[in-house]
């Protein structure tokens, strides 16, 4: 498909390299001429500097041939117009990035009145994911599917854990079938494993099941830990006020800590349940006046991942049970996590996603196209279909259906019931089936049989 993205700073990069990554022919536009040639030599797309509001650029872009126009630039109001702009020049799809709590609140109005079919926000979902791994302490990250009713929960496997050394089989056995191994990391190589999978000291396993199975799972490998009821926040813009949000309603007692006082009275009056501190998050007396030790959990969300990351090592170290950390640049998560961070957010790859999932939710079939998608690594993807009434192969048994090499039916959620599938299991309309592929450009629950 033909794209467009307005605006290539740091999300808008990240979109361009994910999105080639899908086949896509990306064009980019910018109003920094520097910024444009260097995505275009860097990613080899095409581009043109410009403001996305005039429309010779856009046209010059291509955008009335375009199926898709991302506006990302740095400022909602240019966003939201750069869409309504080129809808009117012809574009079939627009998704805008908008970030402004007060313009969040009224997204469904917008989206109906000015078009745009998609609307973003990259503080907001890092706040979310941060907010479910809470809700699994003891996972390094949390994926949800069927508005909850499952779940993909990541833990790192160390040497005195219980299932090393053992197959998958046994594992099952011995712990009960409740739960699904939906994909291994070892070191680069990421695994759809089969029964007879060996589980090694420093494997990352995904399993799949419902929260009270996964919770039952963790406590007899002894890796259980109690959700967060208390959480410091390091950092109060805007991915620390959405946190804090959604936290405070979830009943969970929080405290932000913020050094810029405008700030900080802002936070005051916006949060009025939250403990909003003045004072610097990366000072040491600070973190032990407020206390730091003993909270259940802390974000680490200030605007430098070097801050985030010694803060973060700071927090584990006075033995904070959860620990999580902001940092936006992809390149060193890896490094973070051999510093013993398990659980490090980028929301620029947050982002990533949840584009890629709407942008290929538009090349399926309606009728059985993907409802979720989310990429735990270049190779393996976790997706959610819909069963429509016009799937063929409803009330079949799974172990009749000739399924491609490279998928996993990873969990069926039916009638708000989380289903470990079988072999025996049979596919019914309305079925929220979740599938786990390491092959490329999956858009439609059809297209996982030969």
């Amino acid at each position: 498909m033909n794209l467009v993205i307005v605006g290539v700073g740091k999300v808008g990069e990240t979109l361009v390299q994910n999105l080639i990554k899908e086949g896509h022919d990306v064009f980019v536009v910018d109003v920094d001429a520097v910024k444009v040639e260097s995505v275009v030599n860097r990613f080899d797309v095409n581009g043109v500097s410009g403001a996305g509001l005039q429309k010779n650029v856009l046209l010059s872009a291509g955008v009335d041939k375009a199926d898709f126009l991302i506006a990302c630039t740095d400022r909602d109001e240019t966003n939201i117009l750069c869409c309504v702009l080129a809808r009117k020049l012809g574009v079939k799809k627009t998704i805008a990035r908008v970030r402004d709590p007060e313009y969040f609140k009224e997204i469904e109005n917008m989206r109906e009145d000015l078009g745009v079919d998609f609307f973003f926000n990259p503080e907001l979902n890092t706040a979310k994911e941060i907010a479910q791994v809470l809700k699994f302490p003891s996972a390094i990250s949390v994926e949800s599917f069927a508005g909850g009713r499952a779940n993909m929960v990541a833990f790192n496997i160390d040497e005195d854990n219980p299932i090393v050394g053992k197959t998958l089989k046994t594992i099952s056995k011995e712990y009960g079938n409740n739960v699904l191994v939906g994909m291994i990391q070892r070191g680069d190589n990421a695994h759809i494993p089969h029964g007879d999978f060996v589980v090694n000291e420093g494997d990352t396993i995904y399993i799949i099941g419902d929260e009270m199975q996964i919770a039952k799972f963790t406590k007899q490998l002894k890796i259980f830990k109690k959700r967060a009821k208390s959480v410091m926040i390091i950092g109060g813009g805007k991915v620390g006020y959405y946190l804090a949000k959604e936290l405070i309603d979830s009943n969970l007692s929080v405290k932000i800590v913020e050094d810029d006082s405008a700030r900080a009275q802002e936070l005051s009056q916006t949060l009025p349940k939250a403990t909003v501190i003045l004072g610097d998050g990366t000072d040491q007396n600070v973190l032990e006046e407020e206390n730091l030790k003993g909270y259940d959990a802390c974000a680490t969300l200030t605007g430098m991942d070097e801050e985030n990351v010694v803060v973060a090592l700071y927090a584990m170290q006075r033995g904070v049970e959860k620990v999580v950390a902001k940092v936006d640049r992809s390149s060193i998560l890896g490094m973070v996590k051999n510093l013993g961070l398990e659980t490090a957010l980028s929301p620029r790859l947050v982002i990533a996603n949840h584009i890629v999932r709407f942008v290929r939710a538009y090349q399926s079939d309606n009728a059985n196209g993907i409802e979720n998608l989310y990429k735990l690594n270049d190779q393996v993807e976790t997706i959610e279909f819909t069963v429509s009434e016009t799937f063929k192969d409803i009330n079949l048994p799974i172990k009749s259906l000739k399924i491609k090499r490279g998928i996993l039916i990873g969990g069926i959620v039916r009638d708000g019931e989380f289903i470990l599938p079988s072999g025996d299991t049979k596919f019914k309309k309305g079925d929220r089936v979740i599938v786990v592929t390491s092959l490329k450009q999956i858009t439609a629950l059809t297209q996982i049989f030969r």
